[in-house]
């Protein structure tokens, strides 16, 4: 069989295992492999035999998912393993994910032990079409046994983590292609139920609010840019802390311990900065501040770098 007599699934095949340099030469062969090597989906072949990534941003080309791959070696924000998870294998499970998110509000016990998870949420061990639901606890004690790669969903705040990679995924932090990713696993399993998409509406929230809080609150550039606000640490240290926890948060926004107690309307001169107290301060931009107040209402006097309120 002559070179330009094979098929391009093969060519496909054989270039997408082929180093840098030596696809080079591949495509020097002639015309046809030239119009191989060019391909787009070249890529999508070297992205799957070296790093098992099998999706990208719908917008975007299969080469330039590989580029960031490469310069994300230890998976720390495009995670190959959420891949083997796809629509096909989770649309089975929709069924069961509703029953089980009707019943949260009650008292749901854990398969394995037996434990009530109504306030941990229970969870899936999703990997090789295993779909028995587990509290955290019996989830990481099976994933241990097996010693598989497992993606564990929690069901109750809608979060995916990678036992590999150590870390939520298509959070904050990870690459745009695996946060598309996942919303589109998490869509399978919550579209045909209107409690599935009132916790999608809350998951978007918390991960709105993550960045608000990661970009404006307590960063030099917040001082920087003039007016800012003080927020009681305390809650809103509590308030991010329960958006790690895929949770949005309680309001009102507490800031009584920041009066005066001498003087109404007046900041306590006792306040301090970064205080994991009582009392204690951050300091917030007004676009975080108006979104605070909006979103959780308002408990206390209001306090700024200029005019104390």
């Amino acid at each position: 069989m002559r070179f330009h007599e094979l098929n391009n699934e093969l060519l496909i095949s054989i270039a997408g295992h082929l180093q840098d340099e030596d696809l080079k030469h591949f495509a020097l062969v002639c015309r046809k492999f030239a119009m191989v090597a060019c391909s787009d989906v070249i890529w999508k072949e070297r992205l799957y035999n070296q790093f098992g990534i099998t999706y990208k941003l719908p917008t975007e080309q299969w080469r330039d998912m590989y580029n960031r791959k490469t310069e994300d070696p230890a998976h720390a924000r495009i995670c190959p393993h959420i891949g083997y998870v796809t629509p096909k294998i989770l649309e089975p499970y929709a069924a069961k994910y509703q029953t089980i998110l009707n019943w949260l509000d009650k008292n749901l016990n854990c398969a394995t032990c037996r434990t009530n998870c109504a306030d941990s949420g229970l969870c899936l061990y999703i990997w090789k079409n295993n779909v028995r639901h587990r509290c955290k606890d019996c989830a990481y004690s099976f994933h241990k046994a097996v010693e598989g790669h497992g993606i564990l969903f929690r069901m109750n705040v809608l979060q995916m983590y990678c036992f590999d990679c150590k870390r939520l995924l298509g959070e904050t932090r990870g690459d745009s292609s695996e946060a598309h990713y996942v919303d589109m696993l998490l869509e399978t399993l919550t579209h045909d139920s209107e409690k599935g998409k009132e916790s999608m509406r809350k998951r978007e929230q918390c991960m709105k609010e993550r960045l608000l809080y990661a970009e404006h609150a307590d960063r030099a550039s917040v001082v920087a840019n003039g007016k800012y606000y003080f927020v009681e640490r305390v809650w809103l240290i509590s308030w991010f802390l329960r958006l790690c926890d895929g949770k949005i948060g309680v309001g009102p926004v507490a800031n009584d311990e920041l009066e005066d107690p001498n003087r109404e309307g007046k900041l306590n001169p006792n306040s301090r900065p970064r205080g994991n107290f009582k009392g204690g301060f951050s300091i917030v931009s007004p676009l975080l501040w108006n979104y605070l107040v909006e979103t959780y209402g308002l408990s206390g006097g209001t306090y700024t770098s200029g005019i104390l309120q």
